[in-house]
């Protein structure tokens, strides 16, 4: 057993998705028992999601109206919110990724932090783009709905870990020399 978990160090990439694989299962399991029977979070992300995209929909000159976790253009179809698509998913996994990284903890807690802020900020763009898909062209909105989190989120993930990557200082856990369990 030891020796398989030195076999295992010794590939950092391997041992970084066994990290990110024992962090998602602790925030799934986390998540299950305690976030979606209380329902208080999701409750959060789902209305405040709506509510900001009316509210920002509104300043750029749309008349939006919110009912909860629901989001309408004036005259035009509404949009819910549901759990699925209020970001928490995207953000638990961003935080695996970078809570997995061998990085000074200081570094992956500031961008661990910084990243689920800005998923919630993107994710609030990506609703007023349900909404606007409804007003101006209704007949795309599944193929927006199913494709809209590489528009919006993927690249706030992506840039983020890059940075980590760039300025944590550490080895380069991808590097081709690190890849082998052998």
């Amino acid at each position: 057993m030891i020796n398989s978990l030195k076999k295992l160090k010794s590939a950092p990439i391997i041992y970084f998705f066994f990290r990110v694989c024992a962090i998602c299962i602790a925030l799934q399991l986390f998540y299950d028992f305690f976030l979606l029977p209380n329902g208080k979070t999701d409750a959060f992300l789902c209305r405040s999601g709506a509510f900001s995209g009316a509210f920002l929909l509104n300043i750029l000159g749309w008349e939006a109206n919110c009912w909860g976790s629901i989001l309408a253009v004036e005259g035009y179809g509404a949009v819910e919110i549901i759990n699925d698509c209020n970001g928490l998913i995207l953000m638990g996994l961003y935080s695996s990724f970078i809570l997995a990284y061998p990085a000074k903890i200081t570094l992956r807690t500031g961008f661990t932090i910084l990243g689920i802020i800005l998923i919630y900020i993107f994710n609030i763009f990506r609703i007023m783009g349900f909404a606007l898909v409804n007003v101006y062209i209704p007949n795309y909105w599944d193929i927006f709905h199913e494709f809209s989190a590489f528009i919006f989120l993927y690249p706030v993930i992506l840039i983020l870990w890059y940075y980590l990557t760039k300025i944590s200082g550490g080895d380069d856990i991808l590097s081709p020399s690190k890849l082998s369990a052998t």
